[in-house]
């Protein structure tokens, strides 16, 4: 996901005076030494805490944020020193410092510019901030981090999420869609407090003390220049110390709004993101987990390798009214293999059919479980055996075979689900279609990667590939649709072109066992 709005094209070059320092590696502190070597004490409020806070703001269009972030860091407690590094120059008043300059010639490499700064005043400060310019962050987020700090391993940093305001006031968590969702299996106890890791590392601001820094600097992730990885450009700048330098966010959910921090723009209100009712409702199953009051468990750790994880499973999935039309009407019992949020089982339960799902996760599993849906908890060998000899009228899965290293196998698997006369829906992604066929074909970004599963960490399949298993497993192909054929950029303008798989970016396949 994009933290913000592309900034518009500058030139340029990033320029900072003398060499890297060098740094020495250093063993990982313990709580005491924490305390003294950051020289900080939590339990003594009147310890000043030398704190280093770098801005990355392109544009004005953040003015009024930024001008506020940086009067909400100056009335702290602490000794903040605030640096803003700018396409630009910027009169932000006196005792900010405003660096202006690219790293490189792409706008997008602004965010990091702050990293050679951090290294060169490494010694001088305690604590490091890096944020966007619309990131609200209160002295009670730091001092909660300080606190957790001493209690986590030497490889875990304690991490933030943003929250977003609606014009009511209601809240929302952005970075809480599509694949990206809570690890099960990562709930911990650290000291008097309960931790976990989200998969979306993104939060557009991170905190580090001293040593985390020294260490991040160490790994030789830290320093390398402007790149994209599992992020676009913008977000790898902000989650590098997590994705590339060896350390694991995590969040404590047993103080979770203490590590929550607003993003004043708001920007993706009503566009994406979980309310934080149900967001409430996920940190509760998560404690749950933590008292051994819930399984932790993962039906499948599948997931794309590409940009933003392209075509991983969405958990916030919304019913398709053409996949609908695909199901079978006279189906009265209905097996969900890889349910998310719930939605689209919630709208198969409308249709009047008894519902059992098995979630990708038992995070999502206990939210869909409130909707009065049949839920079946496991990995995938583990929710096999627990369904033992039961058989359904009509057995959907939809976007994970091509997440398989052997997306063959998993059809005859899900197969031997369906009853007589049952009907096994599978649907995914066209990678037939013509504007990806041709990337594919030519190396285009990332669809070069798709030539190979460890590379993209996806199958190319479809109905054509799958035909040969679906016949194996005993079942009779009955149809093949091709779903959601809008236009793409560049082509098709003025409507959409209806010309089977080539325009398609869906297909769903039914096959039924006489």
């Amino acid at each position: 996901m994009n933290p913000v709005e592309s900034p518009a094209r500058a030139g340029g070059e990033f320029h900072v005076a003398g060499q890297m320092p060098s740094v020495k590696q250093v063993i990982c502190p313990t709580k005491t030494d924490f305390l003294e070597m950051n020289m900080v004490a939590p339990d003594s409020p009147n310890r000043n805490v030398r704190l280093l806070v770098a801005i990355a703001s392109h544009g004005e269009k953040n003015l009024e944020f930024l001008n506020k972030i940086i009067r909400n860091y100056r009335s702290m407690s602490m000794e903040v020193d605030v640096v803003v590094f700018s396409n630009a120059p910027k009169n932000l008043g006196d005792g900010v410092k405003v660096m202006v300059g690219l790293p490189s010639p792409n706008p997008w490499s602004l965010p990091f510019a702050h990293k050679p700064y951090f290294a060169e005043n490494l010694d001088r400060y305690d604590l490091f901030i890096y944020s966007e310019d619309d990131m609200e962050v209160s002295e009670k987020n730091i001092r909660a981090f300080l606190d957790l700090t001493p209690q986590l391993r030497p490889s875990e940093i304690a991490g933030f999420m943003r929250y977003e305001k609606s014009e009511s006031g209601e809240r929302s968590l952005p970075e809480v869609h599509g694949p990206f969702c809570w690890r099960p299996e990562s709930v911990k106890r650290r000291g008097t407090s309960t931790i976990a890791e989200f998969s979306n590392e993104h939060a557009a601001f991170y905190l580090l003390t001293r040593d985390q820094l020294r260490m991040a600097i160490t790994s030789g992730g830290f320093l390398r220049g402007p790149c994209e990885g599992q992020y676009d450009m913008l977000c790898t700048a902000a989650t590098d110390p997590y994705t590339n330098c060896g350390f694991r966010k995590v969040v404590c959910i047993s103080a979770i709004d203490d590590f929550l921090v607003h993003h004043l723009s708001n920007r993706y209100i009503g566009q994406l993101g979980l309310s934080y009712s149900a967001f409430e409702g996920q940190i509760g199953t998560l404690m749950e987990i933590g008292n051994g009051k819930h399984p932790a468990s993962s039906l499948f750790k599948l997931q794309s390798k590409l940009l933003h994880e392209k075509w991983s499973k969405g958990h916030d999935e919304k019913p398709d009214a053409e996949l609908l039309d695909q199901m079978p009407r006279d189906a009265k019992t209905v097996l969900s293999i890889g349910c998310g949020w719930g939605n689209i089982e919630l709208a198969f339960k409308q249709l009047g059919c008894e519902i059992t799902a098995l979630p990708l996760n038992s995070v999502v599993g206990a939210a869909v479980e409130r909707r009065n849906i049949e839920v079946v908890y496991g990995e995938w060998d583990a929710c096999l055996k627990t369904l033992g000899d039961r058989r359904f009228d009509c057995v959907f899965m939809k976007d994970l075979l091509h997440l398989h290293a052997k997306p063959g196998q998993l059809v005859e698997q899900c197969a031997q689900l369906v009853k007589a006369g049952g009907t096994l829906v599978l649907a995914g992604p066209n990678f037939s279609r013509l504007p990806w066929l041709a990337k594919r074909l030519f190396g285009i970004g990332e669809f070069g990667k798709l030539r190979s599963f460890e590379l993209a960490g996806i199958s190319v399949c479809g109905p054509a590939t799958l035909a040969r298993h679906v016949k194996n497993a005993g079942l009779r192909l009955a149809a093949v649709g091709w779903l959601n054929h809008g236009p793409n950029r560049g082509w098709a303008r003025g409507g959409a072109m209806r010309l089977g798989r080539f325009t398609a970016r869906d297909w769903v396949l039914q096959a039924r066992r006489d």
